[in-house]
């Protein structure tokens, strides 16, 4: 193996890779307070205060959460909440330069993903002292769900939803292929026969966005599990995705586009367009994204499901949002008390939420009656138990985004060699791996 040098994996991930990388390495040092948070009551019950709470909701997901607000403070009239949301990579370098600068906001919403990488540049605080508080209880929760804010021994997040890559199908774009509509494939041999059906028929029946590198990676992140493989080793260290399920997985995803099952070159846009327009049977995704997108399209026929099972076992990426306190240079307990009422409401009136797509992460919730009504979203439900996070390793959105999806996306546009891709991407995110290991502190 060659020796690689910083110049090097720099020059192969691109500017904007090192953009992002940058970032996430000069806002690691600890430089701001370290003030530990006060005891809070149950409930806060003092005079009037304004939380502020930063997000990335600028899709359809914004309007409910404004709506849940509202309903918070019809409830709570002395607590007011002024939501601030801006797309998620804005918001991903400006919390951490606002908290830097003492002008964090009260609480915000993060990915699960991040959730380790802003507890390594000390921005967000743990947040055990506050479990009982908010009413968190580890058997309410799967086990994946239940670790996913647990780093270094100490809890730094609240998981609000699980938002799993799932399977959407056409129904009517089946039927017309001489196919069950109501009953969507559930392993390889089932899904291979329902592609070859509707290549028969003259449909490419599962469009895969290769030109979008984030879709197309999700959809390998799935795959890498299914076929028994990990992206990291467990001190989140070196890249193991270059494994023989890694190839598997690429492998079996260029095959999508070699039977003509795809076609090349397209975006998740265009899958998305043809979907609705009765042109593709088949789009893997996050219930986020697309519960509410295609449920506004009339006339359409669609359902959903878990995504079959391609591999040796049954898995989905998943993320998840939740909840962090961000750290300030001074707490004021009635401040706290108010974010942590209204933490505490939210998680316990999650089934509001779920009308934004994703689906609860309280298993009480997840089993009510009122899930039930909400037909995708409760489909969705049916695959949560072999949900997959990555693990909690500062620094692994950008391993992801920078250097895994787009040798994903280049080996799926080009159909060159998977196992030679993958090694290159490996080589290069084992690198990056273990700078972020001593940028962020490896004790």
């Amino acid at each position: 193996m060659s020796t690689l040098t910083r110049r090097t994996v720099l020059r192969a991930i691109g500017a904007a890779g090192l953009a992002g990388v940058a970032a996430a390495v000069a806002g690691c040092a600890p430089t701001i307070g370290t003030a530990r948070m006060p005891r809070v009551p149950a409930a806060y019950d003092g005079p009037p205060v304004t939380l502020k709470f930063w997000n990335g909701l600028t899709g359809g997901d914004g309007p409910v959460m404004r709506t849940l607000i509202e309903e918070f403070t019809r409830e709570h009239p002395n607590i007011a909440i002024d939501m601030y949301a801006l797309p998620w990579g804005d918001f991903y370098q400006k919390f951490p330069a606002a908290v830097t600068s003492g002008l964090a906001p009260d609480f915000a919403l993060m990915h699960n993903f991040q959730v380790a990488t802003n507890a390594a540049r000390r921005v967000i605080m743990p947040v055990d002292e506050i479990l009982d508080t908010v009413g968190l209880a580890e058997a309410d929760y799967l086990p994946v769900v239940w670790g996913s804010g647990v780093y270094r021994d100490q809890r730094w997040s609240l998981p609000l939803d699980m938002w799993p890559d799932s399977l959407f199908y056409n129904r009517r774009v089946l039927e017309q292929a001489g196919l069950d509509p109501d009953a969507p494939p559930t392993d390889r041999a089932a899904y291979e026969h329902a592609l070859d059906t509707l290549a028969s028929a003259g449909i490419s029946g599962h469009w895969l966005p290769a030109v979008d590198p984030q879709g197309v990676g999700r959809g390998f992140d799935s795959l890498l599990w299914q076929f028994g493989g990990e992206h990291y080793d467990d001190a989140g260290t070196a890249a193991t995705f270059g494994s023989r399920a890694g190839v598997d997985a690429l492998t079996w995803q260029q095959t999508l586009i070699r039977e003509g099952w795809s076609p090349r070159n397209v975006s998740g846009s265009d899958a998305s367009t043809a979907f609705k327009n009765d042109q593709n049977a088949f789009l893997w995704g996050g219930p986020g994204a697309l519960i509410n997108d295609l449920g506004s399209v009339d006339g359409l026929d669609w359902d959903v499901a878990p995504l079959p099972q391609i591999g040796e076992r049954r898995a989905a990426f998943s993320g998840s949002h939740q909840f962090v306190v961000a750290r300030q240079p001074r707490f004021d307990a009635d401040r706290l008390a108010a974010v942590v009422t209204f933490l505490g409401w939210i998680l316990a009136n999650s089934i509001g939420w779920a009308t934004a797509g994703p689906v609860p992460a309280r298993l009480p919730i997840l089993d009510s009656p009122e899930l039930a009504e909400l037909t995708a979203q409760s489909h969705v439900a049916e695959g949560v138990e072999h949900i997959r996070f990555y693990p909690l390793v500062p620094g692994i959105a950008e391993v992801q985004t920078t250097i895994l999806y787009p040798a994903i996306g280049d080996a799926l546009l080009s159909l060159g060699d998977p196992g030679a891709a993958l090694e290159t991407a490996t080589t290069q995110a084992s690198f990056l791996l273990q700078e972020n290991a001593e940028k962020y502190g490896r004790a």
